[in-house]
Parts: structure tokens; sequence; C-alpha cells
């Protein structure tokens, strides 16, 4: 009896040493990917899409914040992931990615509408922010809220890095998109940097009205993918990740994943983007 029950730890526990550790850092996706509620928006749906594809036992799913996350990556031989991460130059010295799982309009600047618009100055002639230094140069002593270790994509880390640290309010941990919206929403922060998927997410639980301003030159769209530490188990598991993703995005489950959680107005544009993005990556070429 002990020696079948010490024969069972063993191949659990090499079960598990095989298995990917994917990292999750929000109590609500966490909770969509053991199948205890259903989707609530465009990352946890696609990315549950992808789960459902793995075997059962390819992949454990841990509680953590970000930073340890990154800890986990850069310390251990495993394959050790995280979902929803953009790429950047510095990221792909250091870790690996999967094919785009997601893609979301870009973030746009939210300001509360109570206040007083934008003063023109800070505006280009279309009506957009022509730099986010542009904007704290003159509301010198204004607040957005932000998560310092999460990218905003490369276009606009680079803005953030110009802005002072005066003008930044800090928060990070676990389900940072929910509390920096939250710490805005209160008029703790009077900007904030959202994805209009999340704004729509929000608004449809407790109206807000907010005034929006797209940044000048900002890309159109990002993408998210799967990170993971660069190990060989890790290259080996993104190379079976990335064929049952091309399988998923051939399913009408994939576009939807998108579009319903979007408003209509942002559905065609999101629309044209995904035709855009997966038809550059299923074509012969690629």
């Amino acid at each position: 009896m002990h020696v079948s029950v010490a024969l069972l730890l063993l191949i659990l526990y090499l079960d598990n040493a095989r298995a990917v550790q994917l990292y999750v850092d929000d109590e609500v996706d966490l909770r969509v990917y053991r199948r205890e509620v259903l989707p609530s928006n465009i990352g946890n749906n696609t990315n549950f899409l992808m789960l459902r594809e793995l075997k059962q036992g390819q992949l454990t799913l841990l509680p953590a914040s970000y930073k340890r996350s990154l800890k986990a990556m850069r310390e251990s031989d495993d394959a050790v992931c995280v979902a929803n991460r953009i790429k950047t130059p510095e990221r792909m010295q250091e870790f690996l990615f999967s094919l785009p799982v997601n893609i979301y309009l870009s973030r746009r600047l939210y300001q509360h509408a109570s206040d007083e618009p934008l003063d023109k100055r800070v505006l280009n002639e279309y009506g957009e922010v022509k730099s986010l230094s542009h904007l704290f140069s003159h509301y010198r002593h204004a607040l957005l809220v932000v998560a310092p270790t999460v990218s905003y994509g490369p276009f606009l880390d680079r803005q953030l890095e110009k802005v002072s640290n005066e003008n930044k309010l800090f928060r990070d941990g676990s389900n940072y998109y929910d509390t920096m919206y939250h710490m805005f929403r209160k008029k703790r922060a009077d900007f904030l940097l959202g994805f209009p998927a999340e704004i729509y997410r929000h608004q449809q639980q407790l109206p807000t009205q907010y005034r929006v301003y797209d940044i000048a030159d900002a890309p159109k769209y990002v993408i998210g993918h799967w990170m993971c530490n660069n190990t060989l188990k890790s290259s080996e598991f993104l190379q079976l990740f990335d064929r049952h993703i091309r399988r998923v995005y051939q399913t009408r489950d994939f576009y939807d994943a998108h579009l319903k959680w979007l408003p209509e107005t942002a559905q065609q544009k999101t629309k044209i983007y995904l035709d855009e993005v997966l038809g550059k990556l299923m074509s012969p070429a690629f």
C-alpha cells in the first residue's frame, strides 16, 4: 500500500514537472481558466479558447503577481509562461513569444467628463494629444495612474519614460487593470491610459461619463501573446501552442471572443485589424 502511494506521488510529481506553468495575475481570469465562471473579456475569452485546446495535464495554473512571474521565468528551468503580453525589444531579448492570441484597439487617454476639456495647446489639428510629455508640461500637477511593471507597447512606453514620476500614480500587483480603473473612477487620478474594451466592460457594470482622446501617431492596435522563459521546454511548448492557435484562428469562436466584448463602434475596426493580422499569419509565405 505504501509503495503504491509513493508511486502515485512520484507520477503526479513527474506530470507536474512536465506541465507548463501558466502564472495568472488576475483572479477573474484564473476562475475563467479553471472553468468556474464564464469568460468576461477579450483577454480571458481568447486564452480560454487556447486552454480548451490543450490536453489536461499539459498546463498548471498558478496565481501570482507579474513580478513573481518574472522571477520564476528567470530562475526556473521548467516552462513558465504568462498570457496577454506585448512584444517589446527588451522582452524579446530575454523571453520567447507565441503567435498572436488577441488584438486590442490601442489605449486611449481618458479624462473625467466633469473636468475642463484639454487645452487646445496640447492637441494637434485632429484633436489628438500631441504627446504625453507635452500634456504634462502643460498640466504640471495632474496625475496619470500607471502600472510600473506593465508594458504599454513600445510607442507609449517611450512616451511614459519622458513623463515625470511626480505625474504618475503607481499601481501594481494582482488585478491591476481593475484596480487602476477604480482608482481613476474615484478621481484619485486625472487621467487613465485605457483599452476601449476594458473601459466599455466597466461602463456596462456602472455607467460613468469620460472624455477620451487619441494619442497622436500611436499604433491603431496592440497584439497580446503568451510570453515564456527561454528554455528548451518552453520552445517545444510554444511550437505545440502555435499549431493549436492556427486552427483556432479559423473558427468563428475566435472572432466572437473579440467582438462580443466591444461596443458596435469598435467591432468593425477590430474585425478589420483581425483580418489584417491573421491574413499575414495564414499566408503561405509566413
